[in-house]
């Protein structure tokens, strides 16, 4: 995935819009960063590289940049 690729997965992932994320973004503060988008950054991530990451390892991840480096880690 490239860069414009990934930011509109993890918006559609935060059900926000693309403008509404930067890569300081903290994944807290959003509403929906719960279980259900853990989950659906698992799936992207195995959909893209065949890696199936722990949802503790995407848990542990705090800003929109930490988001983007390990979807864009292929």
């Amino acid at each position: 995935m490239n860069r414009q690729e990934i930011i509109e997965t993890i918006a559609d992932i935060l059900e926000v819009d693309v403008e509404d994320i930067s890569e300081e973004s903290i994944l807290a503060d959003f509403e929906t960063w719960d279980s259900v988008a853990i989950l659906s950054v698992i799936s992207v991530i195995s959909e893209q590289t065949g890696r199936y990451p722990h949802a503790s390892e995407i848990e542990a991840l705090e800003t929109i940049k930490d988001l983007m480096d390990v979807l864009g880690d292929e």
